[in-house]
């Protein structure tokens, strides 16, 4: 029941020294939080205060929640590859740990400063314990703030925070990624700012909460408090505040992880299990009540404790590309029946029969293409191929006999001769990636590699291949994946084949799908993986994936449309299934007189063996056959 901040507050962006920071300025609803996660009776409430755990570091830090929950993990290396070093002071640590941070069991107000001066609103400040560091430096903490807070009574209460840097609040089970409830979260360094949030307690009672906060190289101070009914700020566990305390509870059963992660995105095909790990008293669950489904099957789940951790591992077995798989986990805890649902999807990459084109490898020459080395679609590929292909920079006539406007076409204002090395010639601007995120490819990773940039409105790019054919010369069907990106607009593409016209003999474009994710991404440089849809698809990420029939030479056009403009890095072919069955006659007999007719796929007749064929129109298996001409002939497609 993981709740997030974008369903209770409305939030202002702006920006702080160079990063990014919500500002919550008004809430729309308080934060429901359920009598379950009452934890009276877990603990004593004999240690007024609360607990913090503080590591300094000695060098620069990314001010965000990943960063610096690797920091308190231990997980986040220092510029040698070492475990980042703790130069907080240990005076007065309850524990000491000089990788994962010092723990102290503070007292008196939850009012902390560098200094130990008036910062907030409501003054009691005290020091922030075990800073300043041994290097005399107040910058670069990562704090983790745990505490119980009595609740008197049910009802809503309005809590503020005024506090520098970035933080993140969370009560509920503190220990579970599936029932943390997640109350307030800033992002990045920012000057001391005030955050306010309502919460609603069903029941009376005692409560946990975790706070994660960290500052860069600035300013340091927290301070909590709630709001009286004449919006006075009192101080958490002061006089009239409600009562925090340092003790730690007997912890809830919790989900802690699980492998792949709930809601995984490429995981990979050779994924074998399922691994979960709980955490809980082991007289808390019963090992009988513990049953599984898998996209909702019942499974059979293997079982493991140690201590006081409970393994659940699920068998995987040959897992399909690009498929969500629906997981659920339940069992009996000593706070009732509790049952646990994600989901993972796998990769496209491991599968079979994967064909691709690289982005900047479009058609050059009018309509010609490399076909004398491997490009993708037969095999590793190192790249480069079309490299100096093609021509028509600075043209705006496409019919100047060049390749603008037959194997590209470019906005003839920006078709201007491109700053890349890569295709000089033509009007294409392309920026090269070298990165292994960039380069991979599922079995082999190109060497040469490039994006083509700054697609915009009415902009396309012409490929033809040679797509493969099954023995007996029928195509096959795919799923079609893009890499892009864009840094504003939201990313909107169409895919078509590229023909001749029988009639007139000028080139048709009939799209067989849509680049339409309805979103960006989170600038231009972060590429990610999108499948293709439906033509008739809105824009938006949960529409049918389009299956495209290909084989044989075939020519793509990725055109730009309204509103849009991207970049583009390689396309991707999974195969939507074997080849495309063809038809078959199974058997014919006489029945009278009549002919009884079995088949599969879509049976055709004709007047005549030059006729054309046409489908037999509300036939099927096995098809009876009235003669009523002279003759028919029939087949099988």
């Amino acid at each position: 029941m993981q709740q997030v901040l974008s369903k209770a507050f409305l939030a202002l962006v702006s920006l702080t020294t160079g990063f990014r920071v919500l500002t919550l300025q008004a809430q729309l609803e308080p934060i429901q939080i359920p009598g379950k996660f009452d934890l009276s009776g877990r603990t004593e409430l004999s240690q007024p205060g609360f607990q913090i755990r503080i590591h300094q570091a000695n060098e620069d830090l990314l001010n965000t929640e990943l960063e610096r929950e690797k920091v308190l993990a231990g997980m986040r290396p220092d510029s040698l590859g070492f475990p980042l070093e703790n130069f907080a002071k240990e005076t007065g640590a309850a524990r000491e740990d000089w990788i994962l941070g010092h723990t102290f069991l503070a007292e008196g107000a939850v009012d902390l400063e560098q200094d130990g001066k008036a910062a907030g609103a409501a003054n009691e400040e005290q020091m922030i314990p075990g800073i300043p560091g041994f290097e005399e430096k107040t910058s670069f903490l990562t704090a983790e703030i745990l505490m119980l807070i009595e609740i008197p009574e049910s009802g809503t209460y309005s809590f503020g925070l005024n506090a520098s840097g970035g933080f993140t609040v969370a009560t509920g089970n503190v220990n579970d990624v599936m029932d943390i409830i997640r109350i307030a979260e800033v992002d990045g360094h920012q000057e001391a700012i005030t955050t306010r949030f309502d919460l609603k307690f069903e029941q009376a009672g005692i409560y946990q909460f975790r706070t994660l906060w960290y500052t860069g190289d600035g300013n340091a101070s927290f301070e909590w408090w709630t709001l009286d009914s004449e919006e006075n700020r009192i101080l958490l566990n002061t006089e009239g505040g409600l009562r925090t305390f340092n003790n730690q509870p007997d912890p809830l059963t919790s989900f802690v992880r699980s492998t792949p992660s709930p809601d995984a995105k490429g995981v990979l095909l050779n994924q074998s299990a399922l691994e979960i790990e709980i955490k809980h008293d082991l007289s808390s669950v019963s090992n009988n009540s513990i049953t599984a489904t898998l996209n909702g099957e019942p499974v059979t789940p293997r079982i493991q404790v140690t201590g006081d951790t409970l393994n659940v591992s699920i068998e995987l077995n040959e897992l399909s590309a690009f498929t969500q798989y629906d997981w659920t986990l339940s069992f009996d805890s000593e706070s009732g029946s509790r049952e646990i649902a994600s989901s993972f999807t796998t990769a496209i990459f491991g599968a079979e029969g994967l064909l691709f084109i690289e982005a900047e490898d479009f058609d050059f020459g009018r309509g010609q293409w490399e076909q004398r080395t491997p490009t993708g679609m037969t095999g590793a590929y190192p790249g480069g191929a079309y490299r100096n292909r093609g021509n028509g920079a600075g043209e705006t006539d496409v019919n100047a006999d060049t390749d603008f406007g037959v194997d590209y076409f470019e906005d003839p204002s920006t078709n201007g001769k491109p700053l890349s090395a890569y295709r000089p010639d033509t009007g294409v601007e392309t920026v090269r990636r070298t990165s292994q995120e960039d380069t991979k490819r599922g079995t082999f990773s190109v060497i040469t590699n490039h994006s083509v940039t700054d697609n915009n409105e009415g902009e396309w790019l012409n490929y033809t291949r040679d797509f493969p054919l099954s023995a007996n010369g029928s195509k096959f069907e795919y799923h079609i994946f893009v890499r892009a990106s864009s840094g504003d607009k939201p990313i909107h593409a169409s895919l078509g084949l590229v023909s001749p016209n029988p009639e007139s003999g000028e080139l048709t474009v009939n799209t067989v799908a849509l680049l339409n994710p309805g979103r960006a991404t989170a600038d231009s440089s972060t590429f990610e993986l999108f499948p293709l849809r439906e033509t008739d698809s809105q824009p938006g990420e949960g529409n049918a994936l389009a299956r495209v029939e290909l084989g044989g030479t075939e020519v793509l056009r990725i055109t730009t449309l309204a509103e849009s403009s991207h970049d583009l890095d390689y396309f991707v072919f999974l195969p939507a299934a074997s080849a495309v069955e063809p038809g078959e006659i199974i058997s014919f007999a006489r029945d009278g007189n009549h002919l009884v007719i079995e088949y599969t796929g879509t049976l055709k007749s004709a007047a005549s063996l030059a006729s054309e064929y046409t489908p037999v129109k509300e036939a099927s298996s096995p098809f009876t056959v009235i003669p009523e001409d002279s003759q028919k002939f029939f087949i099988a497609e």
